[in-house]
């Protein structure tokens, strides 16, 4: 199926053999004997039993530390790298931001890069000719794009390497760190950009060490340490992990494909336990997800667990900024549904046809009560969403709108 990527015991070994010696070089085999090849002296596993397999429009996380495997992965799945052992197997179009403007050539013309570098990715001239107007609106280099690239300032040289990777339209897209780089401008447009391929169902692929981003991307984590996968799962558990770790709370056995963890604070979640809040997410476009375009239609998807029968469950919804100001509160039972028999189990969804939201950080709390205000599972933070904008505004209300002008001067 377009999009999707499995890894299926894949081991990735580099082996190094230490500096050459005359006699190994084919100079040195000519100039004076004969040629041997080295034998390796070291090698490193950079990967070591890996299945993984992400499914097409998921948006997944890579954590850990350095020299995890992160990157080795990455590069595995774009194809720049072939597995030691084991399979990779890759459906669709792939781009790798990776390196951005990796091939640029200096001497030349950004416009002349920007059509070798399209060719190069797949499309083909007129294509990219066609693209680049777009392309150079996004990078915002102006007149700059008939210099020579060695005249560009980093800034430049990335913001229009990343411009032309994503006008590919891809079905997969790999990021390796490149959103670290730029300006807070260039930054905003980056993650706005990524959104909006999200709600297309493009599937992606993050390495990042910044988990405020990795929780607002991503909604699963794999957690890579010393070449294995130490963990897998919901982003907010793996990322508990990882920090618990990183603090050095003692050893537990793997998580992957272990029961859920209890990951959140104490005090951000409390009830009787009738009913349980299984997952929360919010539905966009093609799947879930954490990156949301200003006025994109979606719903948040609650599911839930019921453990005793209940015959008035309301089920309400709190919007805050991240500075903890509330923006909007609503329940069912205020909507007109009024309370609910639950039992068994199942899912609600709140459908919004526009999240009139400014860009910016929100979290949502999720809560399955009585109408008398009995908390069966009151879930503070339950999600994090990142709304999205080319720029930013003032306040938290983005409606639609037109600008409309009367009088003299029409």
């Amino acid at each position: 199926m377009k999009g999707e990527l499995r890894f299926s015991g894949v081991r990735k070994v580099y082996r190094w053999r230490g500096s050459r010696q005359p006699h190994e070089s084919v100079k040195g085999a000519l100039l004076g004997g004969r040629w041997r090849r080295r034998k390796a002296t070291a090698s490193h596993v950079a990967l070591d039993g890996i299945d993984l397999t992400i499914e097409p429009g998921e948006a997944v996380a890579l954590i850990g530390p350095n020299g995890s495997g992160k990157s080795t992965l990455l590069k595995l799945a774009g194809g720049i790298l072939r597995p030691t052992e084991g399979t990779v197997v890759v459906d669709g179009r792939v781009t790798a931001l990776i390196e951005l403007g990796a091939g640029f050539h200096p001497e030349i013309t950004g416009r002349e890069n920007v059509v070798i570098n399209g060719m190069l990715l797949g499309l083909d001239r007129r294509e990219v000719e066609r693209r680049l107007p777009e392309i150079v609106d996004f990078a915002g280099i102006g007149d700059f794009i008939d210099e020579p690239v060695k005249t560009y300032s980093s800034g430049m040289y990335v913001r229009l390497g990343f411009a032309v990777a994503v006008a590919v339209n891809p079905d997969i897209l790999l990021i390796d760190e490149v959103l670290a780089v730029g300006d807070e401008a260039f930054t905003r447009r980056c993650l706005d950009r990524l959104a909006r391929m999200r709600r297309a169902g493009v599937t992606m692929v993050l390495v990042s060490h910044d988990l405020e981003l990795v929780e607002a991307f991503a909604e699963r984590a794999v957690y890579l340490r010393a070449g294995r996968i130490r963990s897998e799962g919901p982003t907010a558990r793996v990322i508990a992990r990882y920090r618990a770790d990183v603090a050095g709370a003692p050893d537990r056995p793997d998580e992957k494909g272990g029961g859920e963890v209890r990951v959140l604070e104490e005090g951000r979640r409390w009830g009787s336990g009738e009913v349980e809040i299984v997952s929360v997410a919010l539905a966009s476009g093609a799947g879930a997800a954490r990156l949301v375009p200003t006025g994109s239609p979606c719903a948040l998807v609650v599911t839930f667990r019921v453990h005793r029968p209940v015959g008035d469950a309301v089920v309400g919804v709190a919007w805050s900024t991240a500075d903890g100001v509330l923006v909007t509160g609503h329940n069912t039972d205020l909507d007109g549904l009024g309370p609910q028999a639950l039992e068994g189990g199942g899912e609600i969804r709140c459908a919004y046809p526009a999240l009139d939201l400014a860009p910016g950080d929100y979290s949502v709390d999720i809560a399955i009560h009585t109408r008398e205000g009995h908390a069966y599972d009151y879930w503070c933070g339950a999600l994090a969403v990142r709304v999205t904008g080319a720029a930013d505004w003032p306040g938290v209300w983005n409606p639609a709108r037109r600008w409309e002008r009367s009088g003299a001067g029409e």
